[in-house]
């Protein structure tokens, strides 16, 4: 199948609707698939149709019995940051994933799910079941382990190694959802009622990509092209399965090496890893360098499970307050890093 260059500012080739149907045949999806997709839509190409004929070109490739799914994640707040000005609305709010899942979320057939901060949308013949139950009350990732249990699979374009969305609920079923990284928004329910939805932000994802290499020599994971973009399928179950074994099984594989990862230095910490770190660095090793790092988290926590709702300006300078004084924990932190490190 053809793909002509056109003369764009971007110098970007052309991507027809058939090619992309080639191409998604091609790297292993069929009619009656049920998928979920993440991507980078300029990684594509320039897509002749826009994002109106990529998801066509989706929902060509798996016909009436299949079902698409993408993430429509919405925006969340420290709790002692909480926007009064700012209400989830499933009917709505916009999206921050995406110029394709906001289409795909407006088009008059899809459903999107409940839930204030993690919602995804979904067009096809099990749309709404993989929607519906993904509310406040439910766990943050729920449609992808609907989407394992009926064999569905996932496709990640253009956005490297990163299994966006898919990784959290590999993570929340490996159990590292431990440290108390709390936010929330105000939200709409299902009565048209305002409320307050609290929840625990997602561990790091920094070294999840460095898992994906493992994954591929296990055959979960297929390389291939969607347009000009490469890509990565796999199916749902067997990917989260794999992925949260290794994760339970040796927890320092989500560990980062940044020594200001809040996430991370708390994860070690808390599930108390040191030991089990292959190649630990100094602040790992450190007793010091520990209690320095946990007083300096313990501090940073409290914008995250300190619940506020003060008037704007008092939250204007406690944000502020905050902010200079996390600069000196920081500043501290580092300052005996290098010292230490010498």
């Amino acid at each position: 199948m053809k793909i002509n260059c056109v003369s764009n500012s971007s110098n970007l080739l052309e991507v027809t609707k058939d090619h992309i149907v080639g191409d998604l045949r091609k790297i292993g999806i069929n009619k009656g698939d049920h998928l979920a997709v993440t991507l980078s839509f300029k990684s594509i190409g320039f897509v002749k149709g826009g994002p109106s004929a990529f998801i066509d070109a989706l929902l060509e490739t798996v016909g009436p019995d299949g079902t698409i799914m993408m993430n429509t994640f919405t925006l969340a707040f420290p709790l002692s940051e909480i926007r009064s000005d700012y209400i989830f609305d499933p009917k709505s709010t916009v999206s921050y994933t995406g110029l394709v899942p906001e289409t795909l979320r407006k088009r008059k057939d899809s459903f999107r799910s409940q839930h204030p901060i993690n919602s995804v949308a979904a067009i096809g013949k099990l749309a709404k079941y993989l929607t519906e139950g993904h509310d406040e009350n439910s766990s943050p990732f729920m449609p992808y382990s609907k989407l394992a249990q009926i064999g569905g699979k996932y496709l990640c374009i253009g956005i490297g190694n990163r299994l966006v969305g898919i990784r959290h609920e590999a993570q929340y079923r490996a159990g590292l959802f431990v440290v108390p990284f709390l936010i929330g928004t105000k939200y709409r329910n299902k009565k048209g009622e305002i409320k307050f939805f609290f929840g625990k932000g997602v561990p790091c994802i920094e070294k999840l990509p460095d898992m994906v290499p493992t994954l591929e020599k296990m055959g979960i994971i297929k390389r291939g092209k969607i347009g000009m973009a490469s890509s990565i399928l796999a199916y749902a179950g067997e990917l989260i399965d794999a992925m949260a074994e290794m994760l339970k099984k040796n927890p320092t594989l989500n560990l980062c090496d940044n020594i200001l990862c809040l996430q991370c230095r708390e994860l070690e910490r808390r599930m108390n890893l040191y030991e089990r770190i292959e190649n630990p660095k100094f602040f790992q090793k450190s007793i010091l360098m520990r209690k320095i790092i946990t007083l300096r988290n313990g501090f940073l926590l409290k914008r995250y499970n300190q619940t506020s709702f003060g008037n704007s300006k008092g939250k204007k300078v406690a944000k502020r307050t905050r902010f200079n004084l996390s600069k000196i924990f920081d500043t501290v932190v580092a300052t005996i890093s290098r010292i230490l490190n010498r």
